[in-house]
């Protein structure tokens, strides 16, 4: 048995004994995560969207999601690795079908990707970086809590989001803010 499947067991068991309230909280809580992110984003967006370094991260960042997710999908065909609840697992969640591979989560790619994206802004906004660390953080353990993803699907999928969202906010974040203000400096010169 591998660490990964050891731990996957002991977390499943946990879940399989805590109560019900907890597991629908965690059941919720998985595409929650996702959504809170998202709106965490938006929210962002819409308050600092007089800030171009603000407005760039965030539009990259989604550029980021969508590219790993793609990747995500791409990794999961060519590794091909049945989901662990098909086995004797114990899993709050239904099992997806099969063909729906495990490796790696895709709720932990999008969580991580907006997570890492939205962290890149931790000095002007820490509260809200700590937010996204916290939800991403989450979203990927609930993966594993629910009983669909062995542990390395979600270390997998943490750095497949990390990687992809510091590759696509990071070296072009500048050059697109001075984009954006030139931009927005040109159109209140023709008003």
């Amino acid at each position: 048995m591998s660490w990964s499947d050891a731990l996957y067991d002991l977390v499943t068991g946990v879940a399989a004994d805590t109560p019900w309230l907890l597991q629908e909280f965690f059941e919720l809580g998985t595409n929650g995560a996702i959504l809170a992110l998202l709106g965490l984003a938006a929210l962002l967006l819409w308050r600092a969207r007089a800030d171009a370094h603000v407005v760039v991260t965030v539009l990259l960042t989604a550029v980021a999601t969508v590219t790993a997710y793609l990747l995500s999908e791409l990794l999961k065909v060519f590794v091909a690795q049945d989901r662990p609840c098909r086995g004797s697992a114990v899993s709050l969640e239904p099992c997806p079908p099969v063909g729906d591979f495990s490796f790696p989560s895709n709720h932990t790619v999008i969580a991580t990707a907006i997570a890492a994206g939205l962290l890149t802004l931790w000095r002007r906004h820490p509260a809200t970086a700590a937010l996204a660390l916290l939800l991403g953080a989450f979203a990927g353990f609930s993966r594993v809590f629910v009983g669909v993803h062995y542990p390395h699907d979600v270390l997998a999928g943490i750095a497949l989001g990390t990687a992809v969202a510091l590759a696509v906010v990071v070296p072009f974040r500048a050059l697109a803010a001075e984009r954006l203000t030139a931009v927005r400096q040109s159109r209140r010169s023709l008003r």
